[in-house]
């Protein structure tokens, strides 16, 4: 991998990372609750990711391990967003594999938009249709992928946002692709904010993290 910041910088931004998360590693974060978890997590990350250049005989024997992401949960200002892009950007740095950074809130609004761009021809509408998919493809095929603040997108009658949620996890699972959530719902209001199948997936799917303490960004 290239050392110069310059790579880096760019990388991060192709990324998705916010500027001034840009900065962080778990090492940077070592009085964190939860940050011992996250390191196992990340030295057993070969277990949890499948890649073609690995032969199968050489995978953990317990499959559900496959894919397996973090849920960061907590009340707000707890540290969820920091200790997760930390985690990622070790993924990046140590693990030297891309990964993405994203908003659920934002992937919602991105795929409703899109969505209204179908059926135009404009130069301006095809272009930010392509922008806007190309989002999307990052979101499904990042080897590590970072969802922030889920369970704070709008949602509606429809379930659209739940669904879209729903299928975007199960997709990335099935294909052996981790994501690390952070969200200040507690596991057992999944059930009641998505649907009961949901809860039940979170559970198997994720290694939960809670974070407590007071509101830092109030201090």
């Amino acid at each position: 991998m290239a050392t110069d910041p310059r790579v880096h910088a760019l990388r991060l931004k192709e990324y998705g990372i916010p500027a001034h998360y840009r900065h962080l590693r778990l090492h940077t974060v070592a009085d964190a609750p939860q940050r011992a978890a996250c390191q196992t997590w990340l030295d057993e990350l070969r277990d949890h990711y499948v890649t073609d250049k690995r032969p199968l005989d050489q995978y953990p024997k317990d499959w559900s391990q496959i894919g397996k992401g973090l849920l960061f949960v907590g009340p707000p200002g707890t540290g969820k967003t920091s200790l997760a892009t930390a985690t990622l950007l070790d993924v990046y740095f140590e693990k030297r594999l891309p990964v993405h950074w994203l908003a659920y809130a934002d992937f919602v609004k991105d795929s409703i938009e899109k969505m209204g761009l179908q059926d135009r021809h404009e130069p301006e509408a095809v272009a930010r249709w392509w922008e806007i998919q190309d989002k999307i493809v990052a979101a499904e095929k990042a080897p590590v992928l970072l969802l922030d603040d889920v369970g704070k997108e709008h949602r509606t009658k429809t379930g659209y946002a739940e669904g879209l949620l729903d299928t975007l996890l199960r997709q990335r699972h099935r294909e052996a692709l981790p994501t690390l959530i952070t969200s200040n719902l507690p596991p057992r209001e999944w059930g009641a904010v998505y649907n009961p199948t949901m809860a039940s997936f979170i559970q198997e799917a994720f290694t939960h993290l809670t974070l407590v303490g007071a509101d830092r960004r109030a201090a």
